[in-house]
């Protein structure tokens, strides 16, 4: 056999956009050979293609094409679930802060129509179920005034030395019984929520608490503490918590801040405190501590449950710690849902120590 030639033939030039042409030729790695005339070998072989080559060329742009055409249709796809689950996100918040909320629109594809109805469902008869108990216990505490009426009259029939203790206990258990139809009176009024400044409501009942003579100090203020709230409602609870301050601290001062979600109020006081175990307990109904009962300071003991109700109604509570020189009442109320969030740790010493 005749010598061999080896030659190494580059591929001509791709054509088309991109260079994204069918070749003219064979692709991929081989090698051929010719026998010529001559008696000789002619070997070609192709050079290695550089990354990338024409057909993963082609397969991308058919990629970006595709992606192009399905991504905008995708987006909107995704974005017609994803906004009623959305809404269902907004109105489970919205129902812990405000349990007389709207009820959630039906809307988006069936599933979605089914699960919002039942949801609305769920929110109608917790509501129902409160009122129902509310009503129930305002009828209780109504019709118990009768027999009281009726033993005060008796009592008068009893000897002098046991006649004043038992009227005692009869003033006393009326003043329990007015406090609670007081607090379903005001309970069974559904007052609409208002979007304000938390700091306007705090400065304003320091101001009035002030002005009758109490020992009540704005400690500091906190600009744009936006909230939804009962403004009665939470007059009343800033209002017994300065009063309660006051009465076994001796003073009250008061500052806010924002922690987290919440606006938070802080109530701090220089009076003797109270136990650790006795910290969860005050908020029973109708319990006062052996001190408070021992101050012989009036109170029926349901202004703190109260107060811890009408907070938890708005989606946030009322809490008491031990403070430095006293106790601290934590009043915490979440922001408005767009309101901006931002920490500011709790500065205890020196709102115990001023």
């Amino acid at each position: 056999p005749s010598a061999e030639t080896t030659a190494d033939v580059e591929r001509p030039a791709t054509r088309g956009l991109f260079g994204l042409a069918p070749a003219p030729f064979v692709e991929g790695d081989f090698i051929a050979a010719v026998h010529t005339r001559e008696g000789s070998w002619v070997v070609v072989q192709p050079v290695p293609e550089s990354f990338p080559n024409a057909w993963q060329r082609r397969v991308l742009l058919w990629f970006l094409i595709a992606s192009a055409i399905v991504a905008p249709a995708g987006w909107l796809f995704s974005r017609r679930l994803v906004r009623p689950i959305a809404g269902f996100a907004r109105a489970a918040d919205q129902l812990g802060r405000d349990p007389a909320a709207p009820v959630l629109a039906l809307e988006g594809p069936a599933e979605i129509g089914r699960a919002a109805q039942a949801f609305n469902r769920m929110q109608a008869r917790l509501r129902s179920f409160v009122d129902d108990r509310t009503v129930m216990i305002g009828a209780i505490s109504h019709d118990l005034r009768t027999p009281l009426t009726r033993l005060r009259f008796r009592i008068e029939d009893v000897p002098d030395e046991v006649r004043a203790g038992m009227l005692e206990d009869v003033e006393e258990m009326e003043l329990m019984i007015g406090s609670v139809l007081s607090f379903i009176r005001d309970a069974s009024v559904v007052s609409a929520r208002e979007r304000m400044d938390f700091a306007s409501l705090v400065e304003d009942v320091v101001e009035q608490a002030v002005f009758v003579g109490k020992d009540v100090l704005l400690l500091q203020r906190t600009e744009h503490a936006q909230v939804e709230v009962d403004v009665i409602g939470m007059r009343r609870v800033l209002d017994n918590l300065i009063e309660n301050a006051v009465k076994y601290g001796n003073q009250a001062r008061v500052r806010l801040f924002i922690d987290g979600p919440d606006a938070v109020v802080e109530i701090s006081d220089r009076g003797p405190g109270l136990p650790p175990d006795e910290l969860e307990r005050v908020f029973k109904p109708f319990y006062r501590t052996p001190q408070a009962r021992s101050s012989r300071a009036a109170g029926s003991g349901l202004g703190l449950a109260v107060c811890r109700s009408i907070a938890r109604a708005h989606g946030g509570d009322v809490v008491l710690k031990p403070g430095s020189h006293g106790l601290l009442a934590h009043v915490r109320v979440p922001l408005a849902l767009d309101a901006p969030r931002r920490e500011v740790p709790p500065l205890e010493h020196s709102a115990s120590s001023c």
